[in-house]
């Protein structure tokens, strides 16, 4: 999905004098790289996409939080704008009316009246397998509800 796209976003970019947005787009890359080079390494699939831009918005959010607190505003509003162009790239997340949608889903399928604890991972792979821009928190928060 993204992977396709990036040596064209890096030249857009670079075409546009946007270096920091290049410099952006050219970190994912190198990150898809490490993934898809890592020993064991799964396949590159829209799903690994998304946790890495996920795990990297993440972090430049910390480091931007981490900066401001200690007085470096510079540094801080550089990884605001990262964290800003990660957000950017990221699909909608799947909404909680969606998961729960999923998760009726599953406990159809298991044909038992109710959700049991022992089946908590087994729906939330459910839920993640059809909703792949579903936050796995949320996911197992809702599972966690259901169950009670």
């Amino acid at each position: 999905m993204i992977n396709e796209q990036l040596n064209k976003l890096i030249m857009t970019a670079m075409k546009g004098g946007e270096k920091a947005r290049a410099e952006v787009f050219r970190a994912i890359k190198s990150e898809f790289l490490k993934f898809q080079t890592a020993k064991n390494a799964k396949p590159l699939d829209d799903a690994a996409e998304i946790g890495i831009l996920r795990k990297m918005l993440k972090e430049r959010e910390e480091d931007a939080k981490l900066y401001a607190e200690k007085g470096r505003a510079d540094l801080a509003e550089a990884n605001e704008y990262e964290a800003s162009v990660l957000a950017d790239l990221l699909p909608k997340a799947a909404s909680e009316e969606d998961i729960m949608a999923q998760i009726e889903a599953f406990i159809a399928s298991t044909g038992e009246p109710a959700l049991e604890k022992k089946n908590m991972g087994a729906c939330v792979k459910f839920v993640k397998a059809a909703l792949p821009t579903a936050d796995g928190k949320t996911v197992s928060t809702l599972v966690m509800k259901v169950i009670g």
